[in-house]
């Protein structure tokens, strides 16, 4: 089903995803031959120019750490669109969003529906600009940001509307919902910063001809190829601080954090607690069961705590069978209610293997900031006491650093 139609949500509404879906692609494929009709375009080779930028823009999106996007085609549609009117336009952005049938093999009536979607949007924003090239707003320089701001709000009103109603169906929520959430809410940290570009994209393109689009366009350019780069970075930083078993953090991330981020809760007085975790029998698992079997203890152990943990606290594996929680904003009776959760859950889901539950516990030691210590290391030297100390009391159990 993939192959010609993709929904994200239940599925049960598909009949009317599946005949809204094709009732906007037929009407955009009438408008689009329509508009083409008895049209003129520029010359060949700025429409060749613009129908490559569109394309190749369509596939270049500047993403922010907030997951929006902006697509390099949108300055070039706009641009298209203010200048040469909606036939260009729509050839642009309909060729564009055609080729993600090949290059990124989407679902063949979703990209039907974005084409029509598309081409009714920019022909109803095609209207204001006949009427802004009425005006006299529409020749004095401030005039013409007026309407093109107002030639994107346009453009933007109706194409959100019609994948609101889309996303509507799909997650089975009410439309008024989903339009300001998809229009507005979702997009408001990039809001300014997108209508910055597309307004340049068509004021230098009015003014600069092509080489104006062409510049907007090398300029985004840049930012997306600084935006991969520092992706790219966060990745390799992000895998360096990882354990490779587990696939918690590691003690390069808990090193980080002792030198950058505990000296801001200090600094702040805010409360934090430490928890060290020791694994309890794992040299008598690896000796009567194996190592491949106390690989999975180590990795039971992680899924645990990654799932009994909040949000806001940090796993890390420490070293071999060491495990630290940071507990951000935590008293010790709050970290010492997340022990006594993941001895909970360790107790109802044993680790089998082969029809063998195998045999280990895990020993914890708490320490809390400013309650043991103001020195990050110390909370952590204090922690590690506390846990040896709940090891020699038999494991499967935890102290405090009060108990020192």
């Amino acid at each position: 089903m993939n192959r010609w139609v993709q929904v994200y949500g239940t599925g049960r509404r598909i009949g009317a995803i599946v005949a809204y879906m094709v009732a906007t692609s037929i009407a955009g494929l009438g408008a689009f031959l329509w508009v083409l009709k008895d049209s003129t375009l520029p010359n060949p080779l700025t429409t060749l120019l613009y129908l490559i930028l569109g394309i190749v823009g369509q596939h270049l999106s500047v993403t922010f750490p907030d997951g929006n996007s902006i697509a390099l085609a949108d300055p070039v549609v706009y641009a298209a669109l203010w200048a040469f009117g909606s036939p260009l336009a729509v050839m642009v952005q309909v060729a564009a969003v055609l080729t993600q049938l090949f290059t990124q093999k989407k679902a063949l009536l979703n990209t039907f529906f974005n084409s029509g979607q598309f081409t009714i949007s920019i022909i109803i924003a095609s209207v204001w600009v006949r009427f802004a090239r009425t005006t006299p707003a529409g020749h004095a320089p401030l005039g013409q940001i007026v309407l093109v701001f107002l030639l994107i709000v346009t453009f933007e009103l109706v194409n959100y509307t019609f994948v609101s109603i889309a996303v509507a169906l799909d997650q089975e929520h009410r439309w008024s919902e989903v339009f300001p959430r998809i229009g507005f809410i979702q997009r408001k940290k990039t809001f300014v910063l997108a209508y910055l570009i597309n307004m340049a994209g068509v004021l230098l393109a009015t003014y600069m001809g092509l080489a104006g689009i062409i510049f907007v366009f090398a300029s985004v350019f840049v930012l997306w190829l600084q935006l991969k780069f520092e992706q790219e970075l966060a990745a390799r930083s992000l895998e360096a601080q990882t354990d490779v078993l587990t696939g918690l953090l590691n003690v390069r991330y808990f090193e980080r954090w002792l030198e950058n981020d505990f000296p801001k809760l200090s600094a702040d007085r805010d409360e934090c607690s430490i928890i060290f975790i020791d694994v309890d029998r794992l040299k008598n698992v690896n000796d009567e069961m194996g190592h491949d079997v106390g690989d999975s203890v180590l990795e039971h152990l992680a899924g645990v705590l990654k799932s009994v943990v909040r949000a806001e606290d940090r796993v890390i594996r420490y070293g071999g069978d060491e495990f630290i929680v940071i507990c951000r904003k935590a008293t010790l009776d709050k970290a010492a209610a997340i022990v006594e959760r993941i001895l909970d859950a360790l107790e109802r889901n044993p680790l089998e293997e082969n029809g063998v539950v195998v045999d280990f516990g895990i020993s914890a030691g708490l320490a809390s900031f400013p309650r043991h210590s103001t020195l990050g290391r110390d909370l952590v030297r204090l922690a590690d006491k506390a846990m040896y100390l709940a090891k020699k009391d038999g494991g499967n159990g935890y102290r405090t650093a009060d108990q020192l």
